[in-house]
């Protein structure tokens, strides 16, 4: 084994297939742990990641491992292995340079930083969610003015995440309720979103299917437009503003 002869100041190990150590030079005895076994020489965490490369009985470079200092510190290092036809396997194990490892660890911390950094973004989004629903919740309450009509007076502007969330909460509501008609005001509606209308639309149909009688009131000049661009086939009834529906509803009562 005239490697192990050469000199360099890198440790060298002559090992068989059951990976024993048969020889190992100066430096190899000097630098790194005592060994039985070419295992002994490297760190726990890195020993199955060896084992797997090493039984596969070919040549390996700079498989990186975290090796043993004969003072039981641990050493980032590359490890080499080359088979003979007699089934000896030449080993080197060498150092990684110190740059390279403050770069290395530099760059574990950066991972550990950015796994609890998406960690805490990822529950930031979900409490936005979370006060996004309640927000959409509270901008159209459930409001029953009499034992057959509620009111659902809705704020802000539509699109089609809210519209869905509207009609998840109000569908289910009015199910559970015992009133008849639903009046729907428009008055402190902002914008709607095409997709808006067409969520609106889902939920109306759902309204009705359910055998509930839909008053639409408070429609400003710009949403009217929209809606008849929208061709709506529902049998619906427009109000003009919310006073004029409910006095029409209460006048339909007492009568």
């Amino acid at each position: 084994m005239p490697f192990l002869k050469t000199g360099l100041a890198i440790p060298i190990f002559a090992i068989n297939t059951d990976l024993e150590i048969l020889k190992s030079n100066d430096t190899a005895k000097s630098v790194l742990a005592g060994a039985q076994t070419i295992l002994d020489v490297i760190e726990e965490e890195s020993r199955p990641k060896a084992v797997m490369n090493l039984l596969r009985f070919e040549t390996i470079k700079a498989l990186e491992i975290n090796a043993l200092s004969s003072s039981g510190n641990i050493l980032l290092a590359d490890l080499y292995v080359a088979w003979s036809e007699e089934n000896i396997g030449e080993v080197l194990i060498v150092e990684k340079d110190k740059a390279v490892q403050k770069v290395s660890e530099q760059l574990n911390s950066l991972r550990s930083r950015l796994n609890d950094t998406n960690f805490e973004l990822l529950e930031a989004k979900e409490t936005a969610e979370e006060l996004l629903h309640e927000n959409i919740k509270l901008s159209s309450p459930f409001i029953e003015v009499t034992d057959t009509i509620a009111l659902i007076p809705i704020y802000g502007g539509l699109d089609k995440t809210k519209t869905e969330l509207i009609a998840s909460t109000l569908s289910r509501r009015a199910y559970l309720s015992e009133v008849e008609t639903l009046i729907l005001d428009f008055t402190a509606v902002g914008h709607i979103e095409q997709s808006g209308l067409q969520g609106l639309e889902s939920l109306l149909k759902v309204l009705q299917l359910l055998g509930f009688s839909v008053v639409i009131a408070g429609l400003h000049p710009q949403h009217v437009q929209e809606w008849n661009d929208m061709n709506f086939t529902l049998d619906i009834r427009f109000m003009k503003s919310l006073k004029s529906a409910m006095e029409n509803l209460l006048a339909v009562q007492q009568t």
